[in-house]
Order: structure tokens, then sequence, then C-alpha cells
């Protein structure tokens, strides 16, 4: 089984790597902010995660490598590799290359409280970044590069937030359109039930339903889901509940309940669902969220 870990407060500033916290920052929503130059190979990262915050990690150049649980992901400058709130990742056995990178943390606890935008900014952005299909996004280095490098800058140089957050929020508005053309070949009958799982994600949602929404019949629209997204309608939908759940029990909701309002057929499906994304069952990830932040 994986042992994953929060690192969240766990990092250290040294001569190549600069990391910014929350305390430095002042910026509602940015956990925090880095900079790494790594001119000697460094030992892998181990399986963590980040509770209920996006992590964005931006290559300058050099050549990267992570794992999630079912699948390795190379990436390099021009790239852009995100991990969603909770989700478990690391290095794999792979010793950490050569290169310099920037990454960031954004904390989604406030959704009406997030890099200084108004509240029903904020929730869009939010929902935007949530329904990001993808962990890696091939951008356009010379448009993507040059706001995150800006960023960094007034973050570490100044103490005028804003501006801080000001290009941070173009750099995830370009982000999320570079994700949305990452796949151009989603027809917009299919990117219209993506949205509606987004938006309904509570509710039990049956293919029917969803084919009758994209205007296919239900053999069509399985078949196209499948094509354009490499994976089927149920997965997908059962991967956004499992996201939402993890919230959710977090915060304090029972498995029962959370299976429930995520319009599970019994408690013990959603925990068999839950353990096939996660690793753990419902109760073991929990318990590991409470230990790691009793070590903190």
């Amino acid at each position: 089984m994986i042992e994953a870990k929060d690192l969240r407060d766990t990092y250290l500033n040294t001569k190549h790597r600069i990391v910014l916290t929350q305390e430095q920052l002042h910026i509602p929503g940015l956990r925090m902010f880095g900079h790494h130059a790594i001119y000697s190979a460094l030992p892998f990262l181990q399986w963590h995660y980040h509770e209920n915050s996006f992590e964005i990690n931006v290559p300058v150049k050099g050549n990267f490598s992570f794992d999630t649980p079912d699948r390795n992901y190379s990436f390099r400058g021009g790239d852009i590799f995100i991990t969603f709130p909770n989700e478990i990742h690391g290095s794999g056995t792979d010793h950490i290359g050569l290169g310099e990178l920037y990454w960031f943390q954004l904390d989604i606890s406030d959704e009406e409280n997030f890099l200084f935008l108004c509240p029903q900014a904020a929730r869009e952005m939010i929902r935007q970044l949530k329904s990001i299909s993808t962990l890696l996004i091939h951008t356009e280095n010379q448009k993507i590069l040059p706001l995150i490098e800006t960023a960094f800058t007034y973050a570490y140089n100044t103490d005028n937030c804003y501006i801080t957050a000001s290009f941070l929020q173009l750099f995830l508005h370009l982000t999320i359109q570079y994700a949305q053309k990452e796949n151009p070949h989603i027809s917009l009958n299919i990117l219209k039930t993506l949205d509606y799982i987004q938006s309904n994600i509570t509710l039990e949602l049956s293919l029917e339903q969803l084919a009758d929404l994209s205007g296919l019949s239900c053999s069509q629209f399985k078949l196209n889901f499948k094509k354009q997204l490499g994976i089927s309608p149920r997965h997908y939908i059962n991967k956004q509940k499992i996201e939402y759940a993890k919230t959710l029990l977090l915060e304090g909701t029972s498995v029962t309940e959370t299976a429930m309002l995520l319009s599970f057929t019994s408690s013990n499906y959603f925990s068999t669902v839950f353990k096939k994304f996660t690793s753990y069952t419902p109760l073991e990830f929990v318990s590991k969220c409470r230990e790691q932040k009793h070590t903190i």
C-alpha cells in the first residue's frame, strides 16, 4: 500500500531553493510559492499529497518525472504539471534530475477568498481548475514562463502582494485555456456533459441522462466519451465524486453520510470505489491525514 504524507509545511530554503510561505506572501489561497535550481540530482520524492490544495509545477529547463498511483508523467519547459487537492503523487524511484522549476500551491478551502478575486470570480476560477481533465498540460513557453517568473520576482523582492496575485491570476486563466485545448478533439456535446457532471457531482448521474444531454444514443455517447477522453464516462464520474468525497471526509462527514451525499448505492460500494482511486479506504485516508497533522 502506498504510504503518503502531507509535506505542506516541511519546506526548507537552501542556496538554490527558495520557498515563500503564506506568512510571507499575504495572498489568500496561495499556500506557498517556490523556485528551485537543481544542479545535482536529488533523492526521489516520496509519496505525498497536499490537503485541499492544487500544486502547479512549471519547469524552466530540464526534464522532470512525477508519478501518481496509476501513471507516470514526464514534463519539461513548456509543460505544466498539476496535481489536484489530496491527490497522491511523487517521483517514484527516480531521482529528480538537473533543471530549474517554479511551483506553487493553491489552497481552495475558502472558495470566496482566493487571490483577491471577488467571491463570484473566485468560485468560477476554482470550478474551472477542478474541471481540468488532465494532469499534464502543454503550453507555449514564451507566453507562460514570463508570467510565473514575474510573479515570483514580485513575491520575493517586493511587498506588493496584489501585483503577484494579478500575474498568477493571468497565469491560471491561460493554464485553463491551454487545458481546454489539450484535447482539441473533444466535441461540444461531450464538453457539455463534462460541465454538467462537475456542476451536479452529488447527484446520481445516469449514462442515459448524460447521453440525452449530449444528443447521442447511450452507446454512441459511451463510445465518443471514451474515444475523446481516454476513459469511460463512469470512470470519469467516479473520479470526480471521489475528489469531492475527500473534502467531505476531511470536514468530518461520516463515510455513510458521504456515500449518501454523493448518491452511491451503499457505503460499501463507496468504500470500494474510494480505495480503487486512492489506494486507501475512506477511514484509512482520514486517519493518515490526521496523523500527518499531528506530526507537523
